[in-house]
């Protein structure tokens, strides 16, 4: 019986740090297809390095506008994808092979390593936390539903668990502002999936949000890691919660600002020369 073959796809933006790591990792597939977002760092240069194919595209804020494209250009049997800040751990290449040779499942989920203000500790909320990321043709499909964009037709999934020696690294957030940045970015998309206040209100809601992914982690100090990385979990929600707030309200600032100066002008004691 022939190997079946893994075709591997990379979405990536402005990676360059991360991206030459990514793509070694996954040098094992059959076939490796980057779709660089327009990248105006050297991207595209190390991708046309190491992959098969390199198409660019328009930049988008989120990659679940691009995988469907991705998927589409993927030619064998096994469909393997990642991140542009996700690094396949040392020998989990010959662990996916010797699964394919009889596959247990038609969707395989890894687990993640999160790094958060570059650092991964098990005692945090994250810890494990499992994701879809190798399935066989036709057994997934794509959306472009923010943080729900994965769509599963088959009820044949396993998990490599996390004493597999298979994981992901996730080099997620090297720092504060880039969560704050990324928390802006998503919860501005207009297609995710939100979050909403509860009848209790805005305050109840913090308050639930902070408890719960506090209670995830297994670390009880008050300030460390754990504690700080929960913290901007719920800031995350606070920030969805209150855009989703802001759009079922009718709210437009920039009408109200536009409105506000009219009447200033309008009721201005002076008038300003034109110069």
């Amino acid at each position: 019986m022939s190997r079946p073959k893994i075709s591997a796809f990379v979405i990536a933006y402005n990676r360059a740090s991360i991206l030459g790591t990514c793509l070694r990792a996954l040098a094992f597939a059959d076939e490796l297809i980057v779709i660089d977002k327009s990248s105006t760092d050297t991207s595209r240069a190390i991708a046309e390095t190491y992959a098969d194919q390199v198409v660019t595209v328009p930049w988008t804020p989120t990659v679940e506008e691009t995988r469907t494209l991705a998927l589409s250009l993927c030619r064998h049997e096994w469909i393997l994808f990642m991140d542009d800040d996700e690094c396949l751990s040392p020998g989990a290449a010959d662990r996916i092979r010797m699964e394919l040779e009889n596959p247990r499942a038609d969707i395989f989920e890894f687990p993640l390593r999160h790094y958060i203000l570059g650092q991964h500790d098990e005692a945090a909320y994250y810890w494990p936390e499992h994701h879809v990321r190798l399935f066989r043709r036709g057994a997934v499909s794509f959306t472009r539903t923010v943080h729900a964009g994965i769509s599963c037709h088959s009820d044949r999934i396993a998990r490599f668990s996390t004493d597999d020696g298979v994981c992901i690294h996730h080099l997620s957030h090297t720092d504060v502002a880039g969560w704050i940045e990324k928390t802006n970015r998503y919860t501005s998309h207009p297609n995710r999936t939100g979050i909403a206040v509860g009848p209790e209100g805005f305050a109840a809601f913090a308050h639930q949000r902070i408890d719960h992914w506090m209670a995830r982690t297994a670390d009880t100090t008050p300030d460390g890691y754990p504690a700080a990385v929960a913290l901007l979990r719920a800031i995350y929600d606070m920030v969805d919660a209150a855009k989703a707030w802001e759009t079922q309200s009718g709210l437009d600032g920039a009408a109200l600002f536009e409105q506000i100066c009219g009447n200033l002008d309008k009721n201005a004691d002076v008038t300003a020369p034109v110069r």
